[in-house]
């Protein structure tokens, strides 16, 4: 054998070993092991290639972006305008929060919107507070919803513009007490599914540096630098033969990868990071499960309830779905928005299957048919509402015989959590998965947290104490977290939520010398994080250290002016050094946002006492325990002024 024919062997040989990798890759269920071990064959998963941006792709895929932009997707996120804007204003654009008794007018002035918070008493306004609005998040086909910014720490205003009923109300959520208002921070895992790639402050939960508008291209294809940089050198795959792998089409992938992609948005529940792991990990064409794992509510009966954004799990249920190779985009074409696409286009892919042997294939009478249109999605997939979001109604994915009355009738449980991406995720998964669905969706179900410690109980002594620490520390069980935590190291600790509920529970066992050990820690770990920093101002403040303490507080009020604990505590530690008009001061600002804020009230009380104006420390101390009848402090400074 010559030596040009051994080349060319050499050559075919590894062109044949290539392309078994390759098949194999692509039709066996080994791919999720190999990708795994970072073998996955797109050459835009390696850390080193850069995200560009859709209009970089607009460039050579133009008609794809143009449709693409009209998409759900891709009107997702954008600057609050009056043309983005699908709401509704005038004099009938107003909300009530009865939880909080306030009213919420949405207006624009100009271009610029704002949401005027109120109160009235009687005819009198009594409080009023106007929240200037940046951004939209929703397309406008189901939701508008309204983000505000604090120098780039993101929150979501408490009004939603609900599109389908045309009418304004409390965002989805903000009917319990714990998410009212202008506290819910808008962090990584809720952009990342309505964002293409926001870039998070390291150190922070809510910070960012940029946030793009929309959901973009590389969503759903990973980074296109490589494969602009090929594209524009001349390297050209006819992609009608082959797989081009300087970037994903999801419509190449193995049935399991391309329905990642889906569940990485829709299928919204609880989300469990796996080790070491970020929201932004995850690039299409990886295995999912390698992570996160995500975690959807399931129902006893009739299975009509779902959360939304769980078009994927639903249709995971379907028979349609486990008898073939179905998946999204059998019926979706991704680029091009549901708005623009026929009933015709949907009817065509059932009756593919469905009308294969049989002409009258639908054993409905011709009147129900014509009801519907003839359209088969009407009965098999009938617009319902979701559990977590009101006022909407979504066509539910699960596919099937429509359900009966006496079916609807029946009472449907809420028998546990399934995690719809992995079929065999870990206990320590399982567990934080109770915990979390527990502490964000349903804190008045017990129950999870006892679901979640039969899985705790299961793990190794390094897995269960942060998850012993979590489970108490949502009891409010703060003994048990101290005991569970003693051998611990603040140093040793990595996860900034574990230090701050050891710290907390010291705080609340009063050992604040202690708890101010753990604070820092997890500031460490997170040291944009301005609950942490408000909680260590609070702990120095509470060991007499007044100077360290103003330091802190000024440093969060630098960050955000408009938090409300650290302008109380910080009058509170001026108070405490001398300066007692400026105290006042801060108090007032603190109640001009949050006009029902216990501490600033009690603090305001407590200044007009010194300052002998009784009668005007009274009304504070009567709102306290209106809100709070069992507020024991309210009350000894009630009996103060009344002289009991």
């Amino acid at each position: 054998m010559t030596p040009k024919q051994q080349i060319h062997r050499i050559i075919l040989s590894a062109s044949l070993l290539l392309f078994c990798i390759l098949s194999v890759w692509q039709c066996t269920p080994s791919s999720s092991e190999k990708a795994r071990k970072n073998q996955s064959p797109y050459l835009n998963h390696a850390e080193n290639v850069a995200y560009i941006g859709s209009e970089q792709c607009a460039a050579c895929h133009p008609k794809h972006y143009e449709t693409f932009m009209q998409t759900g997707m891709g009107q997702s996120f954008y600057f609050a305008t009056p043309q983005k804007s699908k709401a509704r204003f005038g004099e009938h654009a107003l909300v009530y929060d009865t939880l909080n008794n306030m009213y919420y007018k949405p207006y624009f002035k100009g271009d610029s919107m704002y949401i005027k918070e109120f109160r009235l008493a009687g005819k009198d306004t009594v409080h009023q507070f106007d929240l200037p609005i940046q951004y939209i998040i929703g397309s406008g086909q189901h939701t508008n919803s309204h983000i505000y910014s604090v120098n780039g720490y993101l929150y979501q205003a408490p009004v939603t513009f609900y599109t389908q009923e045309g009418i304004w109300d409390v965002a989805p959520g903000f009917t319990a007490a714990a998410s009212a208002r202008f506290d819910r921070i808008i962090g990584s895992e809720c952009m990342n599914c309505h964002n293409s790639h926001p870039m998070l402050r390291a150190g922070s939960e809510n910070k960012f540096h940029q946030v793009p508008l929309g959901i973009g291209c590389e969503r759903c294809h990973g980074p296109g630098a490589l494969h602009q940089k090929e594209k524009l050198a001349g390297n050209i795959i006819n992609t009608s033969q082959y797989i081009d792998y300087t970037i994903v089409n999801p419509r190449k992938l193995p049935r399991h990868l391309q329905m990642n992609v889906c569940q990485r948005c829709h299928a919204q529940g609880v989300s469990v990071l796996q080790a070491e792991k970020d929201f932004l990990d995850f690039k299409p064409g990886m295995p999912l499960e390698d992570v996160m794992d995500i975690y959807l509510p399931q129902y006893s009966g009739a299975q009509t309830q779902f959360i939304m954004a769980s078009h994927a799990e639903r249709l995971a249920k379907s028979a349609c779905y486990k008898n073939s190779e179905m998946t999204c985009i059998t019926c979706h074409n991704p680029h091009v928005s549901v708005k623009q696409t026929s009933a015709e286009h949907f009817n065509t892919k059932c009756t593919q299957c469905h009308a294969s042997n049989t002409e009258n294939f639908c054993t409905a009478s011709e009147s129900e048919r014509q009801q519907q249109n003839n359209n088969c999605f009407a009965c098999h997939m009938p617009m319902s509402t979701a559990i977590d979001i009101p006022h909407v109604k979504i066509h539910d994915h699960f596919i099937r015989q429509p359900i009966t009355v006496a079916q609807r009738q029946e009472v449907e449980q809420f028998i546990g959590l399934q995690c719809v991406n992995n079929a065999n995720p870990s206990d320590l998964s399982k567990a934080k998965a109770y915990l979390d669905f527990y502490e964000k969706f349903n804190p008045s179900q017990k129950e999870l947290v006892d679901t979640a410690i039969i899985y705790i109980q299961k793990l190794s002594i390094s897995e269960q104490t942060p998850l012993w620490v979590h489970a108490y520390y949502l009891q409010n069980k703060w003994d048990r977290v101290v005991e569970k935590s003693k051998h611990l190291l603040p140093e040793k600790t990595q996860d900034a939520w574990t230090a701050y509920r050891i710290g907390q529970a010291y705080y609340n066992t009063n050992n604040a010398t202690t708890a101010l050990v753990w604070f820092e820690r997890a500031i460490e770990i997170l040291p944009l994080q301005l609950d942490f920093l408000t909680k260590k101002g609070a702990t120095l403040a509470k060991l007499n250290k007044w100077n360290e303490a103003k330091i802190v507080f000024e440093e969060v009020l630098k960050e955000n002016p408009q938090h409300v604990a650290a302008l109380s505590n910080l009058g509170f530690v001026l108070l405490n050094l001398g300066d007692i008009d400026e105290a006042r001061t801060y108090y007032e600002k603190a109640l001009q946002i949050r006009p029902d804020y216990t501490m600033a009230q009690l603090n305001l009380a407590a200044w007009y006492i010194l300052q002998r104006q009784n009668e005007k420390a009274l009304p504070h101390l009567k709102n306290v325990l209106e809100k709070d009848p069992n507020n024991l402090q309210a009350k000894m400074m009630l009996r103060q002024l009344q002289g009991i």
